[in-house]
């Protein structure tokens, strides 16, 4: 399924009054969202923040895109972002000055590996008298990467060198697509382990992952057959917002809009949670049998247990 550049350099290319110029590779160029410059244009890769999917969807390629960790103080970007959070999880009244947070926040494992937790979010008091924890880990985690990225950089490329550049010729579609299977993977390992450390380290705690639609929505059909609890207004411990894109106004340039969607909304138990996670194998005898070789090369037939006989 191909993709097209949707975002360059906070830049939308879904519009045409405004011509969207290239920049030269490893030079400083501010980010729009976060107070510091773009890392990926440092570095010498090319300003995607985000590719559109064939159905219409945003998918976010950089990690800095959905709400950035990174510089302090935080831009008005980072804030708005981060009070949306603070609003669907404790009160749609909450202000931005009840809304306290630490940035990329060391955890330790008892094997003495280190975890940053993107932020710590809770209210000045350090308690909320709303449902849900007091204090909790808040994850960002927009998308991830793109199989076929080569394509799209040698796309970028090839628009940066046209001598008559438009918008239309920079989000025209590439032969990529979008890998949710690797975005899911790395987030499992983050459920488990950060969120095992908010619940050991005190009653009350929890943890909270931000991420895109696309990303959302296909955490939701891993976890189909869960049946997970809907806790919204009780003790929830571990929750799932999904942002999407604001299509409610015109299309204006500048960077797409996101924010949390209603309909993208989870709250469950984080044990609840994890254990949901580790049912997703189911018995796979075949896996367990059949054509074997032993290690001076002989083929040997290991039969089914419980089924077969030798």
């Amino acid at each position: 399924m191909p993709v097209s550049v949707a975002e360059y350099l906070g830049r939308r290319t879904d519009v045409e009054v405004e011509q969207i110029e290239p920049v030269e590779d490893k030079t400083i160029v501010p980010c729009p969202f976060m107070n510091s410059h773009c890392s990926k244009v440092k570095k010498g890769l090319k300003p995607v923040c985000s590719v559109r999917k064939s159905d219409g969807t945003v998918w976010i390629t950089c990690e800095h895109r959905l709400c950035a960790t990174k510089n302090v103080p935080l831009n008005q970007y980072q804030s708005k972002m981060l009070l949306q959070i603070a609003q669907t999880v404790f009160s749609p009244t909450i202000q931005p000055e009840d809304v306290c947070v630490r940035r990329e926040v060391r955890l330790t494992v008892n094997d003495g590996t280190e975890y940053n937790a993107d932020y710590i979010m809770t209210l000045k008091t350090g308690k909320s008298p709303y449902s849900g924890p007091d204090r909790f880990v808040l994850e960002m985690q927009g998308g991830g990467e793109t199989s076929q990225t080569g394509r799209i950089t040698d796309h970028v490329k090839m628009w940066e060198r046209l001598p008559n550049r438009t918008n239309e010729s920079l989000r025209t579609a590439v032969g990529a697509h979008t890998i949710e299977t690797n975005a899911w993977r790395r987030q499992q390992e983050q459920f488990i382990v950060k969120g095992n450390i908010a619940m050991q380290t005190w009653k009350g705690y929890g943890i909270v992952f931000c991420v895109g639609a696309p990303l959302f929505d296909y955490l939701m059909t891993k976890l189909a057959d869960a049946n997970l609890p809907n806790l919204r207004t009780f003790n929830w411990t571990l929750a799932l917002i999904g942002f999407s894109e604001d299509n409610r106004n015109l299309v204006t340039p500048g960077i797409i809009p996101y924010n949390v969607d209603p309909n993208r909304l989870l709250f469950t138990n984080y044990q609840t949670f994890v254990q949901a996670l580790i049912n997703q194998g189911e018995p796979s005898l075949d896996a367990f049998s059949g054509n074997f070789i032993n290690l001076v090369g002989d083929s040997i037939l290991i039969p089914r247990d419980g089924v077969d006989s030798i």
